[in-house]
C-alpha cells in the first residue's frame, strides 16, 4: 500500500514542512497486511503541529464510513458519501458557547470541522462497510495522543493522524501504531480487541434505578427512600440503586451535603440501600468545579488555566464549571480524599463518574491530550480500587478494560424529536436520536471493552413526552443493547401493564441476531424466548413500524 506523509512541525525555532526523512528526523515505517507502525527518530527537538499519513481507498457509491465520536456523548454512526458531519453548532459558536466553553466539550479545538459532504473523521477506530464486510482500521494505543482517522469519500482517500500538540519529541517516538483487518462486524471487532489484549472487567449487568431522569437535581432524602422502598417490591428484577446529582451544595464541594434536602447525610442512605440487598451507586464529577463553588473560590490554583492564567470554562452545566488539574498535588490529594469518603466512609459500591473529558481539555506539562486522558483514568482506577466505575462524558479508548461500565451515548431527552434549539447545539448535546444511534453503532464495545450503558428506559406517564409505544420500544432497545439497564421512575406508580413491561426489560431472555440501518430506519432482528422478533423504527423521529 502506498502511503503519503505530510508533516508540519517546529524545529530549531522555525516552522517547517516535510514529506519524509530529512535533516531533522528519520522515520521507521513497519508496514504489513494487518497494520502500520510509524516511529519518528529526531535529530533535534521537534514539536509536531500537524501530520497526516494518507492512502487511497476505493469508496463505492454504497460504502459506509463509521465515525466514532470523541467522547461518550458525541454522535456516532455510519455516514454515506452524501452525508455531512455536524460541528459545534450555532449555539456553540455563539457568545453563550464561548463564555461557557462549549468548544471544550468535544474535539473542536484540535480537529478541523468538515465543511463538505462526504468528509468525516473518527476517533481511535473506524471502518468502511461494503455490504456485510468491514475494512477495519484501529489504533493499538492512544496513550501517546489521540488517533484520528479521516475519510474523504470525494477524493477517495483515508488519512491517519495523531494529536501531538504540546509534545516535544527528543527521542524515538511512536507516532502511529495501527491495526487493520477485514471481516464481518463481529469478526472484525473480535480480532481488534484480541490485538489490543483488552477484556471487560465484569460480565455482571447493572439493573435498577438512577434518580436523574425524573427529578434531576431536585432530589431529597424523602424521594430517595420512597423510591427505594417502591423498588424493593420488585427486588428479584433489580440489583442497583444509584443517587445522582443534587445531593451536594455545589459540584466540586463533595463534602458539603445539602442539609435541607439530606438532613441525615449520605451514609444513612447507603445503609438503607444495602439493607434492601442492592448495590449502592453515587454520581460524581470528580474533575469538575462549579463556578461559585467553595472549591473554585478557595483553590483557584487547582484549576486548569489558559495562557493568561485564567480558569478555562469547560461546559455550561450548573451555570458553568471549570476543571481540576490532575497534576497539581493538592488537587490530586483532594480527589483521593473525596473517593475515600464516598467509598470507605459513606460505603458506596459503585460510582458514576461524569464529565471526565474535562481533565484533558488542553495539552499540559509536555503531555498530549491523549496521555492526560489516560493518566486521568489511571488516577480514578487507583482511587476506586476494587469497587465499580460507570464512566460517562469521557473518551472511550482510554477506558477500554479500565472501567466496568460506560455510557456510550448522550443523555436522552424526555421526548424523541429534536426541537429548534437542539438542532443547533453541538454534537454532545442531550438527544434521544443520538443516544439511540450511539447504542446501535457502539454495540461493538459491549462485552469487549466494558459493559455499555445506553441510558435509561422510562415508563411513567407524567413529566414525559414519549408515547407509551415509544416507551416500550426504548425499553426493548435498552434490554437488547445494554449492560446497564436503569430507570428513574417511582415503580409504585406503575399500573399492571407498565409492571409487565418493566419486568420484561429486566429479564435476560433475548439476544440480538442482526442489526441493519437504512437511512434513518433501524432494523433489529432478535430472538426472545426462542421466538424471532423484529424492532423496526425511525431513529430520528421515533416512528414505529
Amino acid at each position: 500500500m502506498a502511503y503519503k506523509f505530510n508533516f508540519n512541525y517546529i524545529a530549531d525555532g522555525r516552522i517547517k514542512t516535510a514529506r519524509g526523512d530529512n535533516d531533522d528526523f528519520t522515520l521507521d515505517i513497519a508496514e504489513s497486511e494487518n497494520g502500520l507502525k510509524v516511529t519518528l527518530n529526531p535529530k533535534t527537538d521537534i514539536r509536531i503541529e500537524k501530520f497526516f499519513v494518507t492512502r487511497d481507498y476505493d469508496f463505492s457509491n454504497d460504502s459506509k464510513f463509521f465515525a466514532n465520536g470523541f467522547q461518550s456523548w458525541t454522535d456516532t454512526k455510519e455516514f454515506s458519501k452524501n452525508d455531512r458531519m455536524n460541528g459545534l453548532g450555532l449555539v456553540g459558536k455563539s457568545l453563550f458557547g464561548k463564555i461557557f466553553g462549549l468548544n471544550n466539550v468535544g474535539d473542536y479545538n484540535f480537529v478541523e470541522a468538515e465543511k463538505e459532504v462526504g468528509k468525516f473523521h473518527s476517533h481511535s477506530f473506524a471502518y468502511v462497510r461494503n455490504g456485510d464486510e468491514l475494512d477495519f482500521f484501529g489504533s493499538l494505543t492512544d496513550r501517546t495522543g489521540y488517533t484520528i482517522i479521516y475519510a474523504d469519500m470525494n477524493s477517495k482517500t483515508l488519512a491517519f493522524s495523531k494529536d501531538l500538540e504540546g509534545v516535544t519529541i527528543s527521542e524515538p517516538y511512536e507516532i502511529l501504531d495501527l491495526y487493520f483487518t477485514k471481516g464481518t462486524y463481529d469478526e472484525a471487532f473480535d480480532k481488534y480487541f484480541g490485538a489490543l489484549g483488552v477484556k471487560p472487567l465484569t460480565d455482571e449487568k447493572k439493573k435498577g434505578y438512577t434518580s436523574w431522569y425524573n427529578y434531576y437535581q431536585n432530589i431529597s432524602e424523602e424521594i430517595i427512600l420512597r423510591d427505594l422502598n417502591s423498588l424493593y417490591e420488585h427486588k428479584d428484577y433489580v440489583n442497583t440503586y444509584q443517587i445522582d446529582d443534587g445531593y451536594q451544595t455545589s459540584v466540586g464541594d463533595w463534602f458539603s451535603i445539602n442539609a435541607e434536602k439530606f438532613p441525615n447525610g449520605m451514609k444513612v442512605l447507603v445503609d438503607a440501600i444495602h439493607e434492601k440487598g442492592f448495590t449502592a451507586g453515587l454520581w460524581l464529577a470528580p474533575f469538575g468545579a462549579q463556578r461559585g463553588s467553595k472549591l473554585a473560590k478557595e483553590h483557584p490554583d487547582w484549576l486548569i488555566k489558559n495562557k493568561k492564567g485564567k480558569p478555562i470554562p469547560v461546559g455550561a452545566n450548573w451555570g458553568g464549571f471549570y476543571a481540576l488539574d490532575i497534576y497539581n498535588e493538592d488537587a490530586r490529594a483532594y480527589i483521593k480524599s473525596v473517593f475515600n469518603e464516598v467509598l470507605n466512609v459513606w460505603g458506596f459500591d459503585l460510582v458514576k463518574l461524569d464529565f471526565l473529558y474535562a481533565a484533558s481539555i488542553i495539552p499540559m506539562y509536555g503531555k498530549s491530550r491523549g496521555e492526560i486522558a489516560y493518566d486521568a483514568i489511571d488516577l480514578l482506577r487507583e482511587c476506586v480500587g476494587d469497587k465499580k466505575i460507570l464512566g460517562c462524558g469521557v473518551q472511550q479508548m482510554p477506558c477500554f478494560g479500565r472501567v466496568e461500565y460506560m455510557r456510550i451515548g448522550p443523555d436522552m431527552a424526555l421526548w424523541w424529536k429534536h426541537n429548534l434549539l437542539r438542532k443547533n447545539m453541538h454534537r454532545e448535546d442531550v438527544s434521544t436520536p443520538n443516544a439511540v444511534n450511539n447504542s446501535i453503532f457502539r454495540r461493538c464495545l459491549n462485552g469487549r471493552a466494558f459493559l455499555c450503558d445506553p441510558d435509561v428506559f422510562l415508563l411513567r406517564r407524567t413529566n414525559i413526552k414519549f408515547t407509551p409505544e415509544q416507551q416500550k420500544l426504548l425499553g426493548k432497545f435498552i434490554k437488547l443493547f445494554g449492560g446497564v439497564l436503569f430507570m428513574s421512575d417511582n415503580v409504585a406508580e406503575y399500573d399492571s401493564e407498565q409492571l409487565e413491561t418493566f419486568r420484561d426489560i429486566l429479564t435476560d431472555n433475548a439476544e440480538i441476531k442482526a442489526v441493519n440501518v437504512s437511512g434513518d430506519i433501524a432494523f433489529i432482528d432478535y430472538v426472545q424466548d426462542g421466538k424471532d422478533e423484529l424492532l423496526k423504527f425511525n431513529t430520528v423521529d421515533g416512528t414505529i413500524f
